[in-house]
């Protein structure tokens, strides 16, 4: 809720279930990734990840923690 689009953020922990931290690391929002916010939504954000562009919805905005790099 804090993150600044156009910053690059290291994903620092998540808190939802295994299987989607799993599917989150196959889109590139796994712990330890390098993203960059592209932009800011009320209802998400485009991320860009080392596999690309992507769009995340608030419900996985919101279950991820970064750091500022």
């Amino acid at each position: 809720s804090q993150a600044k689009a156009g910053q690059t953020y290291q994903i620092c922990k998540s808190v939802c279930s295994e299987s989607m931290s799993q599917k989150l690391t196959l889109m590139g929002l796994g712990i330890g990734m390098m993203i960059e916010l592209m932009a800011l939504y009320k209802h998400g954000a485009v991320v860009k990840t080392p596999f690309g562009n992507i769009a995340v919805g608030s419900d996985l905005i919101n279950s991820i923690s970064v750091s500022i790099i």
